[in-house]
């Protein structure tokens, strides 16, 4: 349905829109360096989705910022950052922002015989989308990214074996670098994971799934534990995180697409529009029309 985000189905219509001259020949795949980047153009993007995957590695940011569904990162020296196709996604780029960025789309990886999501959890909408490492790390990762960048622009026979080789080796290496930065954390209890279950399923869920009792039900809880859990871990009760997450899209929504309010309240999955600005000005006090004519 329209009247959501803008959404880029492939990578060359990305670069369209942001003026990137380069483009890919291989639809499902591509990289390149934050310094081939326009000096002048596309310094900043507003909210948006893709259908495709994304590392990036900053190694020197400078003002850099980018924005991750709710999390906002505006510290990014020697930075990972993974996105999927679920992700919103927004930033804003210095000129002198140094790095790479990789793009794929799954069915590049499509022999890989393990669980995609769940070895790479990176790119889960719930976790956090950012590893931080120090310098010489930063630099043995520049090198990996350095050998994807190389075998793409190298035109040999296998070219798109060795890419597909080389980008597993590099998520691998990501994967085995997010448990070692894991290794240190305390092991979560019961119940702070069942609340983080359930944050996972809102962000996934929001549209189809309005009401306490259906996640619970998928979560093998009751509705009372559910809420129980969820309001001791995160000071929320279960109904104001689901309400708080359709708030949310509603407000990028309303803020960053021209689709009226009617558009609006379908893509959110609401029978009707009434429903929705009911909804919409019970949790912010405004109408969904005048939140978005004060954003102007």
């Amino acid at each position: 349905m329209e009247g959501r985000i803008k959404r880029f189905p492939e990578i060359n219509a990305f670069f369209e829109t942001t003026g990137f001259e380069k483009r890919t020949d291989l639809p499902e795949f591509f990289t390149f360096r934050f310094d081939e980047l326009p000096v002048t153009k596309a310094l900043k993007m507003p909210p948006y989705q893709k259908n495709f995957y994304q590392i990036s590695l900053i190694i020197h940011a400078s003002s850099a910022e980018v924005g991750i569904n709710d999390q906002s990162n505006a510290s990014l020296e020697n930075t990972l950052y993974f996105l999927s196709p679920d992700h919103i996604f927004s930033w804003q780029r210095h000129p002198s922002t140094t790095g790479f960025v990789v793009y794929f789309k799954a069915d590049f990886l499509n022999f890989y015989q393990g669980d995609f999501k769940t070895d790479f959890s990176f790119f889960d909408l719930s976790a956090s989308n950012f590893l931080k490492f120090d310098d010489a790390t930063a630099r043995e990762l520049a090198t990996d990214f350095g050998k994807l960048y190389k075998a793409f622009y190298t035109q040999t026979p296998y070219r798109v074996q060795i890419l597909q080789s080389l980008l597993l080796s590099l998520l691998f290496t990501c994967k085995g670098l997010q448990e070692v930065a894991g290794a240190d954390r305390i092991k979560p209890s019961k119940k702070q994971d069942l609340a983080f279950r359930f944050q996972n399923l809102v962000g996934n869920c929001y549209v189809t799934h309005k009401q306490v009792a259906e996640y619970a039900k998928r979560l093998h809880v009751s509705a009372n534990t559910l809420n129980q859990t969820v309001k001791e871990v995160t000071g929320k009760t279960a109904k104001e995180v689901i309400s708080d997450k359709i708030i949310q899209v509603a407000k990028q929504q309303l803020q960053y697409t021209p689709d009226d309010v009617a558009q609006v309240a379908f893509a959110l999955g609401f029978e009707e529009p009434t429903h929705f600005i009911r909804f919409f000005k019970s949790h912010t006090a405004v109408t969904p029309r005048e939140y978005r004519n004060a954003q102007l």
